[in-house]
């Protein structure tokens, strides 16, 4: 702005020179000409609003209350680490910023691209965008810009309160791209401008910013956003952490590790947590949207030797209104494994002393129909999240010293991020399951049809069990084919 008017400036005393030779009259005319129009240019709005750089939050203009849409509801009590929430309207397909500093702003807003086909996602492949309240898991940079971009975001899809309806899938990203896109135009992620991701990246918060999808986008009414303030000042998370839940507690790491077998013990743990440990609430933030609802509350939790961790504790809720919420699962977020043991730790030396009798040992014959169970049961979470390419869940079921194929445990997850990359679809049936168990080991044989948007096969795999930690693990893994149902090109399965 202040270049311009200098040019405007030294314009004008070229005018006034040219004025006085009788030769530079006509140059006077001219001169004068674009010097009026230079002031005319400089006053109006549009050059104003262009020329400013990083304009203010300002206060959020939404959807009236009238018109469809749904609404999304705020409320901080406390001191919380941000304030920040993360909305998508994925009728406007925009993504924005919002800021809570006394009243709700709007701080950034920038279009973006959904699922090509409308309503919530229901399961892997339907090219639906996820809607509800999700939160950032992992972080992914890279040095060049591919077709994600340079940076993605992954979102926990599917969610605590996805998983009780029955939604599954996963691999749902903000990310950026280097190809030109149109809205609606993704499989399911949402997708940016690279430079807008980058400025939108840095503002998200993995333990308390929310990213809330929404198909339309509305102000929640004033006895509604009343309603959840009052919850979120007067609730008792003491009573609310023993409430029965739809699903146990869960264990959320920030800087996530491979060693997923151990977190669903360290969780169960936690339930343990006495008067021993001392609690203090920092601040509480409560999302919601529709039936969905999430209680956040920042604490410090000091255990024996003064330590201390900071950690997010998260209750999933489900309910249109506070009035009716019910617990879906209560989560703890810490920033990673060490922390998660440290604190898993006090609730031993808690309870140690309170620990019972150990039971009666039960005769093995008695325990093998028991373990016949538990291994189907594994099967059938195994194939599902080999169907359903969740590669972290899947490689869950795999013991450290694992070896298939001449393969170790290390190798075996490249080989399947690999073909998880590589397919869309990947459909897994066993048959003719036989399962032997002898004490902590078992043998597991069954006909596997496997198929793909590659190949399909047909064919006899074995597994060897073992039993450790509290659940049964694969050590070995060993297929043989039997018949191709249908020709095409060979990849392993």
């Amino acid at each position: 702005m202040f270049n311009y008017l200098y040019l405007t400036v030294v314009q004008s005393l070229i005018i006034v020179t040219e004025a006085r030779s009788t030769k530079g009259a006509a140059v006077f005319g001219l001169r004068l000409f674009l010097f009026f129009l230079t002031l005319l240019v400089l006053c109006s709005p549009s050059f104003s609003a262009q020329a400013t750089q990083a304009p203010e939050a300002s206060p959020l203009r939404l959807i009236p209350l009238d018109s469809v849409g749904q609404p999304v509801v705020w409320c901080y009590h406390g001191q919380v680490p941000d304030t920040r929430l993360v909305v998508v309207d994925k009728s406007r397909q925009r993504l924005m910023v919002l800021r809570y500093l006394g009243k709700l702003a709007l701080e950034f807003e920038y279009p973006c691209a959904s699922g090509e086909k409308q309503g919530p996602k229901n399961s892997a492949l339907d090219e639906k965008t996820p809607e509800g309240i999700y939160f950032v898991t992992k972080r992914f940079k890279d040095n060049k810009i591919t077709v994600f971009g340079d940076r993605a975001l992954h979102l926990n899809y599917p969610n605590p309160q996805d998983k009780v309806q029955g939604r599954n899938g996963d691999g749902i990203y903000i990310h950026g791209t280097n190809r030109d896109y149109k809205p609606r135009s993704s499989n399911g992620c949402l997708v940016m401008a690279n430079h807008d991701l980058a400025l939108v990246e840095p503002l998200v918060n993995e333990q308390f910013t929310p990213v809330i999808v929404v198909e339309r986008l509305a102000l929640p009414s004033p006895a509604l956003q009343a309603a959840a303030c009052e919850y979120l000042r007067t609730v008792n998370l003491d009573s609310l952490s023993q409430t029965s839940a739809h699903q146990p507690n869960g264990l959320e790491l920030l800087r996530p590790t491979t060693a997923k077998r151990e977190l669903s013990g360290l969780a169960a743990k936690f339930e343990q947590l006495g008067s021993g440990v001392k609690v203090q609430n920092k601040g509480l933030a409560l999302f919601g949207s529709g039936s969905q609802w999430v209680l956040l509350a920042a604490q410090e939790m000091e255990g024996p030797g003064n330590k201390k961790v900071l950690l997010t504790r998260r209750f999933y809720l489900s309910g249109q209104e506070p009035a009716v919420f019910k617990l879906v699962q209560s989560q703890w977020v810490l920033p990673d494994l060490a922390h998660a043991r440290l604190l898993a730790s006090w609730a031993t030396q808690k309870t140690a002393a309170l620990t019972p009798a150990a039971p009666k040992p039960i005769s093995k014959k008695a325990a093998v129909p028991d373990q016949v169970e538990t291994i189907k049961q594994m099967l059938a979470a195994w194939t599902s999240a080999w169907q359903n390419k969740q590669l972290d869940q899947y490689m869950g079921f795999y013991a450290r010293d694992f070896r298939g194929s001449g393969k170790n445990r290390r190798q075996w997850q490249k080989h399947k991020s690999y073909l998880n990359r590589t397919y869309k679809k990947i459909t897994v049936r066993l048959e003719d399951v036989k399962i032997r168990v002898s004490g902590k080991r078992a043998q597991v044989s069954f006909v596997q049809h496997y198929s793909s948007d590659w190949h399909s096969d047909l064919g006899l795999k074995h597994l060897q069990l073992v039993f450790r930690d509290g659940r049964w693990l694969i050590r070995s893994e060993t297929w043989r084919k039997m018949l191709s149902p249908r020709p095409g090109p060979r990849r392993d399965s």
